[in-house]
C-alpha cells in the first residue's frame, strides 16, 4: 500500500512535466513569428534568407531607414484617429442597442436583432464597388472619416450581438431599484448598466483594435492622400517595381506591431473574462 501511494504522486508529477515541456514548445512556436520579425528588421541584408541563422551583427540601419522614408509619427497619429473613432462609434451605438434589445420584448426590436446579424455574412469583397461609389457622391473619399464609418459599420453587428448577450445576464433588479431612486433610463444606463459591460467593451476594443490598426486593403482603396495613409499601409515606400527592401518593411512592420503588444499586455484580463464569460452565459 505504501509502495502505491509513492508511485502514483511520482507517475503525476512525471505526467505534469510533459504537459509543461508540451506547453512550453507550443509557446515558443507561437512566439517564434515575433523573434523573426525582430530578428529580420536587425540583422544585415546578406543574412536574411537564411531564417533559422542567428545574425552576424546587430544593424540599426533599417530603422533608420524608416524614420528617413516615412513620417512615422504622422502615419501613427492617423492610424490612432482611424482606429479610436470607430472603437469611439462602436461602443456607444452598440453598447446602447444591445441593451434596448435585451430588454424591450417586441418584435419590433427583435427584428432589428436580425437585421443586425445579416450584415455579418455579408462579404466585403462585394461591398467595395458600391461603397466607393457610395463614398464619390458624398465627397468622402480620401477622408479618414470614411475609414470610420466603414469600420464602424462593419463591427456593429457582432459588437450588438456581444452586447446583447452580456446585457441579458444582468438582473433587472438593478435598473427596478435605479428607477425607485429616481434615475431615468438614460441615466440608469450610463451610471449602472454600462459601468457593469466593461469585459465585453474591453474585447470589443482589443478585438477591434487589432483587426484595424493592420487593415491594408481599406486604407489603400479608399486614401490616396500620403499624408492620410496608416502605418501598414506605409509598406509600399520601400517595394519598387522589381524588388523590395525587405529590412526597413520588417522594421516598420515591427515597430507597428509594438503598440498592439503594449496594449495586448495592459488588456488581457479583460479579454479573457469577456471570452469567458460569453462562453459559459452565452
Amino acid at each position: 500500500m505504501s509502495s502505491g501511494a509513492y508511485v502514483k504522486p511520482k507517475r503525476h508529477k512525471i505526467r505534469l512535466m510533459a504537459l509543461e515541456a508540451a506547453l512550453l514548445l507550443v509557446a515558443l512556436l507561437y512566439l517564434y513569428p515575433f523573434y523573426y520579425l525582430f530578428e529580420s528588421a536587425v540583422k544585415p541584408a546578406k543574412d536574411f534568407y537564411t531564417p533559422l541563422k542567428f545574425p552576424s551583427k546587430l544593424i540599426g540601419d533599417n530603422f533608420a531607414k524608416v524614420f528617413e522614408r516615412v513620417n512615422f509619427p504622422l502615419a501613427l497619429l492617423n492610424t490612432v484617429l482611424v482606429c479610436a473613432g470607430t472603437i469611439v462609434l462602436v461602443v456607444l451605438v452598440s453598447s446602447m442597442a444591445g441593451y434596448m434589445i435585451s430588454r424591450r420584448k417586441e418584435r419590433t426590436f427583435q427584428l432589428i436583432f436580425f437585421l443586425f446579424l445579416t450584415g455579418m455574412i455579408i462579404p466585403l469583397q462585394t461591398s467595395m464597388v458600391p461603397i466607393y461609389k457610395l463614398g464619390i457622391s458624398l465627397h468622402l473619399i480620401n477622408t479618414r472619416s470614411l475609414l470610420v464609418l466603414l469600420y464602424t459599420a462593419g463591427t456593429i453587428p457582432f459588437a450588438t450581438m456581444l452586447y446583447t448577450g452580456f446585457t441579458k445576464n444582468i438582473p433587472r433588479e438593478l435598473e427596478e431599484a435605479a428607477h425607485i431612486d429616481g434615475c431615468g433610463r438614460t441615466r440608469t444606463f450610463w451610471t449602472i448598466i454600462f459601468p457593469l459591460l466593461l469585459p465585453a467593451t474591453g474585447t470589443l476594443i482589443v478585438t477591434t483594435l487589432f483587426t484595424f490598426w493592420n487593415d491594408f486593403a481599406g486604407p489603400l482603396l479608399y486614401l490616396t492622400d500620403p499624408n492620410k495613409m496608416t502605418l501598414i499601409t506605409q509598406i509600399f515606400r520601400f517595394k519598387s517595381e522589381r524588388a523590395s527592401d525587405w529590412g526597413p518593411i520588417f522594421a516598420l512592420c515591427f515597430l507597428c506591431t509594438m503598440p498592439l503588444i503594449i496594449i495586448f499586455l495592459f488588456t488581457q484580463k479583460y479579454l479573457l473574462q469577456g471570452m469567458t464569460a460569453g462562453a459559459v452565459k452565452g
